[in-house]
């Protein structure tokens, strides 16, 4: 349990904030700072009526934390930053690489302060190098990690997948390098810099294909739903709706082609290899699809679950949360979320995505408004009075929340 670690997050949309969420679920304190402005641009990214003017995805990756409003710009604002990173184990960030240190809160001038800080940069394309100061989102990254250049299917453009890959791929990367990082503190008392970025995360989720590229030197060709080198290992078509079957072995292939009842497939010889079924694909996903006609999919599933056979239905994203497997796993959550006034107060959203045995994760308290917890976290952690809060917030220094409900300090949530 990370109860007792004190996270500053500066960072804003996705990568960083999810990062900071799972600190957060562990039972990390974190402070997620914001310009008093807007704060997080991702406060109003389809954000809806009702909802208190904030979005569902930052409902999501904002959950647990507390939140203050600095002017980092102000020269009391960055002040306090500084003596909050002084009171901090970990700081993560995502400006453009170089606007920390105009701004005063760069590595080295919060490492003078805090030795033991770990810094956490997230940007584009690292800290250094010639794309350095250029802007990267997700769909950026996929390209240029070559993932749309694999992904889509044949005699079709790049394609782009589903969902923020590259974002929760640098999310989880940080979240992983923090806690070596913790357990380097722990053994020489120095934090570090770690310097993570969306083209390396992205990359590195393609470790198959880039081996196999290096092998043969030959660029891999798009295939749609298909494994490239693996068959059968794709999306069949079924009575009603759509199943993926992944075989690995020569066993597998028998017990398979016998729950289908072909038995062309089981004994014809340019079958019997995953060479020959790769060479002669078409065909036997021909056969396959023709006898996967037969039934539904649910009743494909639990056939080749009693085979021991690899496989599953392809569900659409508002079949998700249906699935049995998904509800015990428990990665569907509800939460008390009193900005949405629409939805008497709830939200649903992401659970935890694994599972501690010891030290279990935990909703405790929804997504902050913005500068709700200025005040609270000046005074409990620098000791400021009412008076020197009221005098920052007058100067513009510091924002505070207007008519926040103190019950949205408190625990409220359940899993």
């Amino acid at each position: 349990m990370l109860t007792g670690i004190r996270v500053l997050d500066l960072s804003r949309v996705l990568a960083g904030p999810y990062c900071t969420m799972l600190l957060a679920d562990l039972g990390a304190d974190v402070i997620k700072v914001e310009r008093p402005d807007r704060g997080d641009d991702l406060r109003e990214w389809r954000a809806r009526t009702g909802r208190g003017g904030m979005s569902a995805v930052f409902a999501a990756v904002n959950r647990n934390k507390r939140g203050i409003a600095l002017d980092l710009q102000h020269p009391d604002g960055a002040r306090l930053l500084g003596e909050l990173a002084a009171r901090s184990d970990v700081l993560v960030e995502n400006f453009v690489p170089g606007v920390a240190d105009r701004l005063g809160v760069g590595y080295a001038a919060l490492t003078a302060l805090n030795p033991a800080l770990v810094y956490v940069s997230v940007s584009g394309f690292g800290q250094t190098g010639p794309y350095a100061q250029r802007p990267g989102y997700n769909t950026i990254a996929q390209g240029m990690s070559g993932l749309m250049g694999i992904t889509g299917p044949p005699g079709h453009p790049p394609t782009r997948a589903g969902g923020s890959i590259a974002d929760i791929a640098a999310a989880y990367l940080a979240f992983g390098a923090i806690g070596m990082a913790l357990v380097h503190r722990l053994r020489s008392g120095r934090g570090q810099h770690l310097d993570v970025n969306l083209l390396a995360a992205t990359l590195g989720l393609l470790p198959d294909p880039v081996a196999h590229f290096f092998d043969s030197g030959k660029r891999p060709a798009r295939v749609g739903n298909r494994n490239p080198t693996l068959t059968p290992a794709e999306a069949f078509r079924t009575q009603d709706g759509w199943i993926n079957v992944v075989l690995m072995n020569p066993e597998q292939w028998e017990r398979f082609c016998r729950v289908l009842g072909d038995e062309f497939l089981r004994t014809e010889a340019h079958f019997a290899t995953n060479l020959g079924r790769l060479e002669h694909h078409d065909e036997m996903k021909g056969r396959i699809e023709a006898a996967l006609a037969a039934a539904t999919t649910a009743e494909w599933v639990t056939r080749f679950e009693k085979a021991s056979i690899a496989a599953g239905p392809i569900y659409e994203l508002d079949e998700v949360f249906d699935d049995p497997q998904v509800r015990h796993l428990e990665l569907l959550a509800e939460i008390a979320q009193p900005t949405y006034e629409a939805h008497a107060g709830r939200a649903r959203m992401l659970g935890f995505p694994f599972r501690p045995s010891e030290t279990p994760a935990a909703i405790r308290r929804p997504a902050p408004l913005l500068g709700e917890h200025t005040a609270e976290v000046l005074t409990e952690m620098l000791g400021l009075s009412p008076t020197e809060v009221a005098r920052l917030r007058a100067a513009g220094a510091i924002a505070t929340a207007s008519g926040a409900d103190p019950s949205l300090s408190r625990p409220g949530a359940s899993r």
